[in-house]
């Protein structure tokens, strides 16, 4: 129990006691003393106070400006920017942070995936869904830590709907040569070698749309061989790419120049437009930009003799088990490599 009594001409002295030991301290106001008195006791017995006005008081639109304003200038940045900004459009937009539900999110999630069937069609994929309510989550825990404040965060459990099955779209025989034959006809002239490093390196559409003739190296120097440096990726980790015979040609289509990006785009979707332009869905039958990308992969297991991790560090992948959808295109080595070890064996014997 808290004590508090006046020790003289505005002084007022508060003391919490617990288990025989006992805090104290010297206010100039009552109020003061019994606001300091009220916190300690709750931390004490663990029922602590904590004035939620401020969380109150702002909005969800307001705490997704204020993450906004405090991102770096970067390409994943602008990502999350165009995701915050597409909570700021919403009906939650003008709620309270306080006043935000898991049912409420749950409900947005069956609108916007149209799992009703009451519209016309689902506004975004599942996928999308997953990413914008990933963001929602980050502003919550950061903005509650950076201002103190015990909220709830509504991107719970079960929340998200279940990720769905990734892309599996090869380019078909023949696809490849014809691809390339479409974007030499594009008036976008880097279009063609921006579809071969894809698929010789492994790059995502930002990490290409992002890169600069600075951290491009075509010739064998110092005893590295040619190589592309990545400092901003999508999971923030740098890496380093090492450039094929093929993918020097395209780049030096593109250049070399000394400085500037190696694409005449701000981001990745300048990419993205750039492809659905050239390469329209009837004579490339859902073909994306971003598989060139799983195109690329699969080569490399197909390909080459390299190892899961010396694969996961030209993709930028950062767990084994997120290569494991390609792991059965070599299903054939593998018999092969059985056959060896029992014909070992039987040589031994």
């Amino acid at each position: 129990m808290a004590t508090i009594w006046e020790r003289g001409p505005y002084q007022f002295c508060a003391r919490v006691r617990r288990n025989g030991v006992s805090q104290t301290k010297t206010f100039e106001t009552k109020s003061a003393a019994e606001e300091w008195a009220r916190i300690i006791e709750g931390k004490v017995t663990g029922d602590e106070f904590q004035d939620r006005s401020f969380a109150r008081d702002t909005s969800l639109s307001q705490a997704c400006q204020w993450m906004a304003d405090s991102l770096p200038d970067t390409p994943d940045a602008k990502n999350k920017r165009s995701k915050l900004r597409y909570w700021q459009g919403t009906e939650f937009a003008s709620w309270s942070l306080v006043s935000l539900r898991p049912a409420d999110l749950i409900r947005w999630c069956r609108d916007v995936l149209d799992e009703d069937g009451g519209g016309d069609e689902a506004e975004c994929s599942a996928q999308t869904v997953i990413h914008r309510l990933n963001v929602l989550s980050q502003v919550y825990k950061l903005w509650s830590l950076a201002h103190d404040q015990m909220i709830n965060n509504p991107v719970g459990d079960n929340v998200r709907p279940s990720h769905p099955k990734g892309r599996n779209r090869r380019l078909r025989e023949g696809e490849e040569w014809r691809l390339l034959n479409v974007c030499r006809a594009s008036s976008r002239t880097w279009l063609r070698p921006a579809v071969v490093i894809a698929l010789e390196t492994c790059m995502r559409q930002s990490e290409l749309a992002g890169l600069t003739w600075d951290r491009v190296q075509l010739e064998r120097k110092n005893r590295l061989e040619p190589h592309c440096d990545l400092l901003i990726t999508k999971n923030g980790e740098p890496r380093r790419i090492p450039l094929t015979p093929r993918a020097i040609v395209a780049f030096r289509m593109l250049g070399p120049k000394k400085s500037g990006g190696v694409l005449p785009v701000e981001t990745g979707r300048g990419i993205a437009h750039a492809f659905r332009d050239a390469v329209t869905d009837e004579a490339f039958p859902d073909l994306r930009w971003h598989d060139l990308r799983h195109e690329a992969i699969s080569r490399l297991f197909e390909h080459t003799d390299l190892r899961d991790h010396e694969i996961m560090a030209i993709s930028g992948h950062m767990r084994p088990e997120m290569l494991t959808r390609y792991t059965h295109l070599r299903a054939d080595r593998l018999g092969v490599r059985m056959r060896g070890g029992r014909q070992q064996k039987r040589n031994r014997g």
